[in-house]
């Protein structure tokens, strides 16, 4: 019986370590073609003055867009793009794995909100949601360490 348990806890490890690759890599590749791409958002001038000067509203996607190309060309997106590679770079690491996911948590947490109140794709909403998800499921075999964080008493 403990035979089995080792064998299953193995597999969870591997599952575990197998997942958190995945996603790292896709944040790595992320971070890279925000980084690289000068592709602005599509903003016709037609759109704009229909939302904003019409019908007071930036509304999505005219307000998205417009927000996301002022992280753009601000660089506040290569910022993040750089973060994202990081924190890619850190869940790959067996020994940096939980400071990568940790790092990476609050960056997936705005990433999915920004989608669920500025953007109308259910389509994006979906995917950064999943992402989020698997975030904090990959965070729960170090809950304990986590937890001596927060306490007091150590």
């Amino acid at each position: 019986w403990s035979k089995n348990l080792k064998m299953t806890n193995k597999k969870i490890k591997i599952i575990h370590s197998i997942i958190t690759i995945l996603v790292a890599l896709f944040f790595v590749n992320a971070g890279y073609k925000k980084f690289t791409s000068k592709k602005m958002k599509p903003l016709e001038k037609n759109q704009v003055v229909e939302y904003i000067f019409e019908n007071d509203s930036y509304e999505a996607p005219v307000g998205y867009n417009i927000v996301m190309n002022t992280f753009k060309q601000s660089g506040f997106l290569g910022m993040i793009a750089i973060f994202q590679i990081i924190a890619g770079i850190l869940m790959i690491v067996p020994k940096t794995r939980l400071f990568g996911l940790l790092f990476l948590l609050p960056m997936i947490f705005n990433i999915f909100f920004m989608h669920v109140f500025f953007d109308n794709r259910i389509d994006e909403n979906i995917e950064t949601g999943i992402l989020l998800a698997l975030n904090i499921l990959l965070l729960l075999p170090y809950s304990n360490i986590i937890k001596k964080v927060f306490d007091e008493h150590s």
